[in-house]
């Protein structure tokens, strides 16, 4: 058994480190977005609800990855929003008309993925909502 050379282990430590990094980096990200942008917070609070009703109503795995995914689609956009915000930001204060279009733009992507996740979520949803109150009459 042939024994690691010193310049291997160095690269395999390197790409331990670069890892952890990138996760720091994206734990950063998160943390900002948590903090700073009201709308993320309440997209994971509505995920949260989500998670809860699909617990409750016992969906199948297939509804929780439809569900679960149209979530998540809208925080990985309202991350790239931010990001787009945010480097626009950094290039002008002043208006602009193509800072505004980039910046709407990126709100629009959005808003257009909150308004298809949350038709996604009620056509999810719905039939247990109505058995659950034609059980209750």
């Amino acid at each position: 058994m042939k024994m690691k050379e010193p310049e291997d282990f160095k690269k395999e430590v390197g790409l331990v480190r670069n890892f952890l990094n990138k996760c720091k980096y994206s734990y950063q990200g998160l943390k900002y977005c948590f903090e700073n942008e009201s709308s993320f917070l309440l997209v994971a609070l509505c995920s949260c609800l989500i998670i809860i009703l699909g617990i409750v109503f016992d969906i199948d795995f297939l509804e929780w990855v439809i569900s679960f995914g149209s979530m998540a689609l809208i925080m990985i956009i309202e991350l790239i929003n931010t990001a787009i915000e945010a480097t626009v930001d950094m290039f002008t204060h002043e208006y602009n008309e193509y800072a505004k279009i980039a910046k709407d733009c990126g709100s629009a992507a959005t808003g257009v993925m909150s308004v298809l996740a949350t038709i996604v979520n009620m056509i999810i949803f719905a039939p247990y909502f109505i058995k659950l109150f034609v059980d209750m009459f």
